[in-house]
C-alpha cells in the first residue's frame, strides 16, 4: 500500500523476518541494501553509514576519501520505532537548516513476519511535488532491496 500527498511519502511492507531482523537491517545494515548510485557525494559511493542510538550519523563514504552527510538519528528503539532526520533538499544537497523526517515502525505480524510502515515527512520543507515524485519513486526502489535483503538476513541467521 502506498500514498502520496505533497507533504508525506508513506509506504508499507510486509517482510518474512523477525521484528529484530527487520530493525537490524534497516538500521545496522544499511550498507547492504542501499544502492550505490544513490549519494550525494562527488565520488561514487563505497559505503552508506548509519550510526547506532540517538544522535548517529548518517552518511555516505565516497571513492575520493570524503563523506557526505544525509542527516542523524533522532529515535532509536529497537522495540519497533526508527526516526531519521533527512537533511537532503530539493535540490539534492546538504542543508543542516533542513529537517525532514523518516519514520520507520516495525511491527510484528508473527515470529517471522513484520509489517514495516515508512514514512517520509514534512516534504513540503523542499522545492515542489516533482522532487517528491522522484523520491517516492526512489523511495519505492529502495525499500524494494531493503525487503530482499532482509528476507535473506533472515534466512542466514536461522
Amino acid at each position: 500500500m502506498n500514498s502520496l500527498k505533497i507533504d508525506t511519502i508513506k509506504k508499507e511492507l510486509l517482510v518474512e523476518a523477525s521484528q529484530a531482523t527487520a530493525f537490524k537491517v534497516f538500521s545496522e545494515q544499511m550498507d547492504l541494501w542501499w544502492p550505490r548510485t544513490h549519494h550525494i557525494g562527488k565520488s561514487p559511493m563505497t559505503e552508506q553509514v548509519l550510526e547506532p542510538g540517538p544522535n548517529g550519523r548518517w552518511f555516505s563514504r565516497h571513492e575520493d576519501g570524503s563523506e557526505a552527510n544525509i542527516g542523524h538519528v533522532l529515535q532509536w528503539d529497537p522495540n519497533g520505532l526508527l526516526v531519521l532526520a533527512w537533511k537532503i533538499n530539493g535540490d539534492f544537497q546538504y542543508d543542516p537548516e533542513l529537517l525532514t523526517e523518516v519514520e520507520v515502525q516495525f511491527i510484528p505480524q508473527g515470529p517471522k513476519t513484520t509489517t514495516v510502515k515508512f514514512e517520509h515527512k514534512n516534504l513540503n520543507r523542499l522545492t515542489g511535488p516533482k522532487v517528491v515524485e522522484s523520491m517516492d519513486k526512489g523511495w519505492s526502489d529502495i525499500l524494494e532491496l531493503y525487503k530482499n535483503i532482509t528476507i535473506r538476513e533472515e534466512l542466514v541467521i536461522n
